[in-house]
């Protein structure tokens, strides 16, 4: 089972709202990368670990919230960079349905179809069919701002949290309610 980090309270609806949205459109995918640094940004939670210690964890947890939730598998909707989504898929699929997958990328495949026939706004008039995942790299016009047009840079960082009432820490890093 799953070890619960406070954190996961707050991220695990962000993550849902993420692969929902990812669900929406037929065949869209989302590194796990990219969905745990859209949840750090939404939430402005930090963990106070690195990612290893907990993304596989993270991932279980929200697989069964999106079950409870009575979702489609949403979690197979998050691959690695290759467009595979490993053990940690095989995991989320043993706590939601106590099934032993042989073939993960083939159950990830089934999976994804399941949650865009399910959300999507552009499903093909056959249904779709299931399919290996297909990370798609950002053009270098999205990437980069066009030669004498500047772009505004919002950075937002994520919000300190104390580590004994897990509250947003103020500028001084002292948390008011435990020192």
């Amino acid at each position: 089972m799953a070890k619960l980090l406070p954190q996961f309270a707050r991220w695990t609806p962000a993550a849902l709202d993420i692969l929902r949205e990812t669900a929406s459109r037929y065949g869209a995918v989302i590194t796990v990368s990219d969905l745990a640094d859209q949840v750090l940004v939404r939430t402005r939670v930090e963990s106070p670990t690195s990612r290893r210690t907990w993304l596989g964890d993270f991932m279980e947890i929200t697989a069964l919230a999106a079950a409870r939730a009575g979702d489609p598998p949403l979690t197979s909707l998050a691959v690695q960079r290759d467009g595979t989504v490993g053990d940690v898929y095989a995991r989320a699929v043993l706590a939601t349905t106590g099934d032993v997958v042989r073939d993960v990328e083939t159950r990830a495949a089934e999976d994804r179809l399941l949650c865009y026939r399910a959300l999507a706004t552009d499903l093909p008039a056959d249904g779709g069919v299931p399919r290996p995942a297909k990370v798609r790299r950002a053009s270098s016009s999205t990437t980069s701002p066009r030669p004498g047009r500047a772009r505004a840079a919002v950075e937002t960082k994520p919000v300190k949290v104390c580590p004994t009432c897990f509250t947003a820490l103020p500028a001084t890093g002292l948390c008011d309610y435990c020192d």
